[in-house]
C-alpha cells in the first residue's frame, strides 16, 4: 500500500464530481492537495484515515481534508467475482477554489472552519441530512454551467452547520509525505491487510521493515501514534463489526475468522475499541439502533 500523491487532473471548473460503481474499490493509500467528499451508497468494508482505522457501510458521507492520507478498502469477498458492487459518489475540490479572501468573509467563515476540521477527516452522522447530500450530490453530477457552483455551495453550507460530526484521525496527526520511510510503513500496512485472519508474528512485520522487534515497535508507533498491536486489533475489530452486522456467523466463529485465539480475548478487545461487547453491537445493529458511540 504505498503512499501516492495523487495528482488530480485539473479543469476548467471549480469542482470535479464522479460517481464509482465496480464490483470493488481499487485505490490506493493516497493523498491530494484537494478536499473529497465521498458518499458510500453501495460497499463495505475498512477506511484508513491519517491514523484512524475503522469499518465503513452504506450511507457513509465523510470529508476528506487537504493532504490527509486515505484509503477505502473493501471487504475480501469483494474482490472474489461474487457478483457484489460499490457505488461511491466522490466530489473533489480546491480548499481556496473561490480564493482565499472569499472564505474570510462573515457569510462564509463557517465553511472555512469546516475544511479546518476536515484536515482530521470528518464523518457526517444526521440520516436526513446524508439523504439530502446525497441527492444533491446526485444532481451536481449531471449539472453544468453556474448552476453547479451553486449546488456546491448549497452541499457546503449545510455541512458547515451540522453538530452532529466526528472527526477520525487524531489533532497530532501529520505526515511526513516525503519521509524516506513511507515505504516502510505501507508495507506493513498491506501485509495487515492481507494476513489479519491469523496469528501475526512481531518479528515478521519487522522482517518486512528491514528492522529489528524493537527499533521496528518504536518506528511504528511514531509514524502511527499508536502500538503495532493496537493497529492489528483496529483491522481485526473492524472485520468483526462487518461479520456481526452480516450475522451469518457465530461470534465464536467470528473470533477466530478474525485472527483472534480465544473469544475471552476477542471480547475484551472488542468493548476496549467499542465500548460493548461483540453480541450487544451486533444486537444494536439488529435493532436498528444508532451506534454513534462506537464510532
Amino acid at each position: 500500500m504505498k503512499l501516492l500523491q495523487k495528482k488530480i487532473t485539473p479543469t476548467n471548473r471549480s469542482f470535479a464530481i464522479y460517481r464509482n460503481q465496480k464490483p470493488c474499490l481499487d485505490e490506493d493509500w493516497h493523498y491530494h492537495r484537494q478536499l473529497e467528499l465521498i458518499y458510500v451508497n453501495k460497499g463495505s468494508g475498512l477506511r484508513f484515515l491519517g491514523d484512524h482505522v475503522g469499518e465503513f457501510q452504506e450511507g457513509e458521507l465523510v470529508l476528506v481534508g487537504s493532504n490527509l492520507p486515505h484509503l477505502w478498502k473493501n471487504s475480501p469477498e469483494y474482490y472474489n467475482n461474487l457478483g457484489l458492487e460499490t457505488d461511491t459518489l466522490i466530489l473533489q475540490f480546491e480548499p481556496e477554489f473561490l480564493g482565499k479572501a472569499f472564505f474570510e468573509l462573515n457569510e462564509t467563515v463557517l465553511i472555512k472552519k469546516l475544511f479546518e476540521k476536515a484536515n482530521n477527516g470528518l464523518e457526517f452522522r444526521d440520516t436526513a441530512l446524508k439523504e439530502e447530500i446525497f441527492q444533491l450530490l446526485l444532481k451536481l453530477n449531471k449539472t453544468t454551467g453556474f448552476s453547479g457552483m451553486l449546488i456546491l455551495m448549497e452541499i457546503l453550507h449545510k455541512l458547515s452547520i451540522t453538530d452532529d460530526i466526528n472527526q477520525f484521525a487524531s489533532s497530532g496527526f501529520s505526515e511526513e509525505l516525503n519521509d524516506k520511510d513511507s515505504e516502510r510503513i505501507n508495507k506493513v500496512y498491506q501485509f495487515v491487510l492481507d494476513n489479519f485472519h491469523r496469528e501475526i508474528q512481531l518479528s515478521e512485520v519487522a522482517e518486512l521493515s528491514y528492522l529489528g522487534i524493537s527499533p521496528f515497535c518504536r518506528f511504528f508507533k511514531k509514524r502511527t501514534h499508536k502500538p503495532f498491536s493496537q493497529f492489528l486489533n483496529e483491522v481485526r475489530i473492524g472485520h468483526a463489526c462487518k461479520l456481526l452486522i452480516e450475522n451469518e456467523l457465530s461470534i465464536s466463529q467470528i473470533t477466530y475468522s478474525c485472527g483472534f485465539n480465544s473469544q475471552t480475548n476477542f471480547n475484551r478487545q472488542f468493548k476496549k475499541l467499542k465500548n460493548v461487547s461483540p453480541r450487544d453491537y451486533q444486537k444494536m445493529h439488529l435493532s436498528g439502533q444508532l451506534l454513534e458511540s462506537m464510532v
